[in-house]
């Protein structure tokens, strides 16, 4: 049964108001506790990436300083002016050439070979000395067949839903000969854009007036009505291939089905629009043989890569590789591994798209303003 409520005056409320508000802030300010720590400044390290395979060299080690993957900051500054010596199991050794700041690459005395290991050792300017276990390179299986599968998809967007569909790429595959099997597979996409960069304008003076980039071989002639365009050299930026690579390694754990085979193993999304497909898309697989260090140093970054998007990631382990320092204490963190190497290519075409794209627009910049470009042909472009 509910009980009437005695009527207050406004005086009496206003007293009980009064009243009431130091408990509340009392009651709130008590669950409270004030926690003080420290927190320790971001640590550099150095960082090392290189490889040898059964392919012939130059083979290329790069290093940098980095920022600890407690900081923001994903910076990392190339190490310049270091002593690279590459050694394998008979005795022999060979230099590592700086080409480019913190870039070094081998002259070619040395070429892998199946069943015999590898290994660097690092000096840097300051003489620090880093070195690292070597690595054997194992025999790897053959790529049988690169296929693909179109997904239409689309993007919700401020302006509305755009399309966003990709082929999906998947892979068959020979597991090799070697009792472990641990491989990874790497994949490399192509395409070609053609640009008008003589067609390029600028603004002036109230109006837009032709302004072709110097790499064109256009120029302006004056003309009646308006500068004329004529052409006095060859364009040098019309033409690129552009290079689009894997977001994440992929690796062989728990897809090895039957008869020592690996069955659609999926190892990209091409992204399908007027631009990729403006011509033909080059799809490049090459199936690399790995160490049971450089399988864990791969699975690892795989992992971290997944779960970064992901409130409910896994627990997973410190990335190290297999790089160590010797004389010091400084952290490093990177791998220097060895492998076979077995590739495969294919090209997929417009008419396999199902669906009709979009016409691109004129563009009128540079062809290597695009992502990962080059004006030179790849060797491989058919």
């Amino acid at each position: 049964m509910n009980k009437l409520r005695e009527k207050l005056t406004p005086k009496e409320v206003l007293v009980n108001a009064r009243m009431r508000w130091p408990v509340i802030i009392v009651i709130f300010t008590s669950c409270v506790d004030r926690i003080n720590f420290s927190v320790p400044s971001a640590q550099s390290l150095i960082v090392v990436e290189g490889m040898i395979t059964d392919n012939p060299g130059p083979y290329t080690v790069k290093v940098s300083k980095s920022i600890s993957i407690n900081s923001d900051s994903s910076y990392r500054d190339p190490v310049q002016n270091a002593k690279i010596k590459l050694y394998d199991d008979e005795g022999n050794d060979e230099d590592f050439i700086e080409g480019s700041p913190g870039v070094y690459l081998t002259s070619g005395l040395i070429q892998g070979k199946p069943g015999h290991a590898y290994s660097i050792v690092l000096e840097t300017q300051d003489g620090k000395v880093f070195k690292s276990i070597p690595d054997t390179i194992n025999p790897v299986g053959e790529i049988e067949q690169i296929k693909f599968e179109y997904e239409a998809r689309t993007i919700q967007t401020i302006y509305g839903d755009v399309d966003a569909n990709v082929f999906k790429i998947y892979v068959d595959a020979n597991a090799g000969t070697g009792d472990n099997n641990y491989v990874r597979w790497r994949f490399t996409g192509t395409f070609k854009v053609v640009t008008n960069p003589e067609l390029h304008e600028a603004f002036g003076e109230g109006s837009y007036y032709k302004n072709p980039l110097p790499c064109s071989g256009y120029i302006v002639e004056p003309a009646l009505g308006g500068g004329k365009l004529a052409q006095v050299a060859p364009c040098t930026c019309c033409t690129c291939w552009v290079n689009q690579f894997e977001s994440e390694p992929t690796v062989s754990d728990g897809q090895l089905i039957s008869n020592n085979r690996y069955s659609n193993v999926k190892v990209a999304e091409v992204p399908v629009n007027s631009a990729t497909f403006s011509d033909k898309y080059m799809v490049q697989v090459e199936q690399m043989s790995l160490t049971k260090n450089a399988f864990e140093f791969f699975r690892l970054i795989r992992a971290q890569k997944n779960g970064a998007s992901s409130l409910f990631q896994p627990p997973f382990g410190e990335i190290k590789g297999n790089v160590n320092p010797v004389n010091s204490t400084d952290p490093v963190v990177g791998l220097f591994w060895a492998t076979s190497i077995k590739g495969k290519l294919i090209f997929t075409y417009r008419s396999d798209v199902p669906d009709q794209l979009t016409p691109m627009d004129i563009n009128t910049g540079s062809c290597t303003s695009f992502l990962n470009s080059s004006t030179a042909k790849p060797d491989l472009w058919q």
